[in-house]
């Protein structure tokens, strides 16, 4: 696959909330960094895939929801490797909503970064 595919294939999977079709784009030595859940390794990534849509289903998300999260941004680096891939995210249906960085070289998706936003209270 070509860089621009990998990023593609990665994204259409959080899209569609199908952990397995991410993970099909990533390197072996991939992982991800949640801010809630720790370092995620390549072996637990479907499964915290299937526990963020539930977290997402008890926010209000729809149980098959599709799109599953809907980006509002994305920009994509790719003029050197690693190429770095920044999104805004949001859980379709919730307030849930973030930011992603995403590093990817040829073997695949590297690493992906998150973070939550929130309003601050009162």
């Amino acid at each position: 696959m070509s860089i621009r595919q990998i990023i593609e294939t990665y994204l259409k999977g959080w899209e569609l909330g199908d952990g397995a079709l991410s993970l099909s784009a990533t390197a072996d030595s991939f992982c991800y960094d949640d801010p809630n859940t720790g370092r995620i390794p390549r072996n637990e990534f479907v499964a915290f895939v299937e526990d963020f849509k539930r977290a997402a289903i008890e926010m209000g998300a729809a149980e098959n929801a599709n799109p599953f999260l809907r980006y509002s941004d994305v920009v994509i680096k790719e003029d050197e490797l690693p190429a770095t891939v920044w999104c805004w995210w949001q859980a379709v249906g919730t307030e849930l909503q973030g930011s992603a960085l995403v590093r990817v070289g040829e073997e695949g998706v590297l690493h992906e970064k998150i973070a939550y936003f929130s309003r601050l209270p009162g």
